[in-house]
């Protein structure tokens, strides 16, 4: 074989000629089939590629998550499950004060597929009435009194909860004519046992909702991710691994609960029976977060590469107790790698919420190079051409997931559920794959590189954001003609929206 050393190695080479025969082979087999369906991969390349589409999968008990989070209870009941400021809650009181709740929502007759609102500050009282309404049953609408009023009575309005639950505070800034019920110290006369499913309205299964979180969506309108159980307790063996947690793991809650972001740092928390420990209100990023992170001896944190690099150049190595530090939610700068890597196991996470906030994580990051790495336990992903058929190592494709992670669907949205969670032709039958959108390929150790997008949807600051919904929004105006928004990137990693407008003549 004669070729450009200085540009192939001899193994790509073989590869090649080997898919050049394998096609020759298909098209003599027959010529009639169309050029799309036409079959380039080697025996051994679809080997390579099923391996690579999911990880070893460890026996995983599928339960609820209140079962994991009862189990720790058992275990470190005296260790510190939160801590917000100068108050902190053992296991045992975060346990008891979400039971109270629990069985206060049992008594309304409220249970499994159930939504209740859930419009709260942060706070250890903001974790226990999450943890009360998976406790009864029900799964939680997460609403942050930050939104727009049209967003919020949006959301409320299609999702139908059977109550919102928040403050004296926060009833004035909701929208009137809701079921709302202020938190009340008279759940303290509630009982602290763990509910069980004789005392629950209907029994709690792995398959029942544990939440509902609204995504942007391109017609205008938010959509509803319904994410189930199971997803919650499959991602949480993956945690345990790729995030190295330990009993004195102390995890930065970062993500509003608005976001599932907000989910993966309470999970990786209580994967072990560590601490999550809540920053007072104000500014999350720069020199604020380093001294959180620093005065709160954060060991773990989820942090958005913008907000990384808005902390000070100083800060990686003054942070030594920060031994775990995960990427996510955008596409991470390889510039930041050489920042932050050094002494920590810093690795890059990947998932939408349609997948149960993360599908893939990244080995530990050592190299300005950020793959979204393999997928987690009981994940599949595969990288199909538009016939779904899959295609070679480098190559680009839609990365298509499968496996226990994907969530029910969209609330109330069947048709988009069925667009977007389709038939696994990989699987079993009736098994399904989520169609993400994103365009990846393959890299030679096996991990997925992120590449772009087949439509317009952006990631800016964690913001998982669909300009279309901004655009159609802008266009109701009365006094705009036509609208566009646009990804512009005035500065590398300093992605912003830019709206173009004709308006109407004066």
């Amino acid at each position: 074989i004669e070729f450009a050393t200085d540009l192939y190695d001899r193994t790509t080479i073989e590869t090649l000629i080997a898919r050049w025969t394998r096609l020759l082979k298909t098209i003599t087999t027959d010529p009639s089939q169309p050029i799309g369906s036409l079959d380039i991969l080697t025996h051994d390349e679809e080997i390579q590629l099923h391996t690579w589409a999911t990880t070893p999968r460890p026996e995983i008990n599928d339960t609820p998550l209140p079962d994991l989070f009862e189990a720790h209870v058992r275990a470190t009941p005296d260790a510190i499950a939160v801590e917000a400021g100068d108050t902190t809650w053992t296991y045992t009181e975060l346990n008891t004060r979400a039971n109270q709740i629990a069985h206060w929502l049992i008594s309304r007759s409220i249970g499994t597929e159930q939504l209740i609102g859930l419009a709260l500050p942060r706070s250890a009282e903001q974790l226990a009435t999450i943890l009360g309404i998976t406790k009864a049953g029900a799964g939680y609408l997460p609403i942050d009194p930050d939104y727009p009023t049209d967003r919020i009575t949006y959301m409320l309005t299609d999702a139908t909860p059977t109550l919102l639950l928040t403050t004296k505070e926060l009833t004035q800034e909701l929208p009137n004519g809701l079921a709302v019920e202020e938190l009340t110290k008279t759940w303290d006369k509630q009982p602290t046992t763990n509910p069980t499913d004789t005392e629950r309205i209907t029994p709690l299964t792995p398959a029942n909702t544990a939440y509902t979180i609204y995504t942007s969506g391109s017609t205008g309108h938010p959509k509803g991710v319904t994410v189930t159980h199971t997803g919650l307790t499959s991602l949480t063996s993956t945690l345990i691994e790729r995030c190295r947690t330990t009993a004195q793991s102390r995890v930065v809650q970062l993500a509003s609960p608005s976001f599932d972001a907000s989910v993966l740092e309470l999970l990786i928390a209580i994967s072990n029976g560590g601490t999550l420990v809540l920053p007072p209100p104000g500014r999350l990023a720069g020199a604020d977060l380093v001294r959180i992170l620093a005065d709160r001896r954060i060991t773990h944190a989820f942090i958005p590469p913008s907000v990384l690099a808005t902390l000070p150049s100083e800060s990686p190595g003054a942070l030594t107790e920060l031994s775990t530090l995960i990427v996510g939610a955008e596409a991470c700068p390889p510039h930041l790698v050489p920042l932050w890597a050094p002494n920590r196991n810093m690795a890059n996470l990947y998932g939408p919420t349609e997948t149960t906030i993360s599908t893939t994580i990244s080995r530990p990051l050592t190299e300005p190079y950020t793959p979204i790495g393999a997928p987690n336990h009981n994940a599949y992903t595969h990288v199909l051409d538009e016939n779904l058929q899959q295609v070679p190592q480098g190559v680009a494709g839609e990365l298509y997931i499968a496996g226990r992670g994907l969530a029910r669907g969209y609330l109330n949205r069947p048709g988009l559920t069925s667009e977007r969670f389709v038939a696994d032709p990989f699987g079993e039958p009736g098994e399904r794959m989520y169609r993400t959108g994103d365009l990846v390929r393959w890299n030679r150790d096996g991990e997925l590189e992120y590449l772009s997008r087949t439509d317009d949807q952006v990631k800016i600051r964690g913001f998982r954001i669909e300009p279309g919904e901004i655009q159609t929004l802008i266009a109701r105006r009365p006094d705009v003609a036509q609208a566009v928004v646009v990804p512009r990137e005035d500065q590398p990693g300093d992605t912003r929206l830019v709206a173009y407008i004709v308006p109407e003549a004066i």
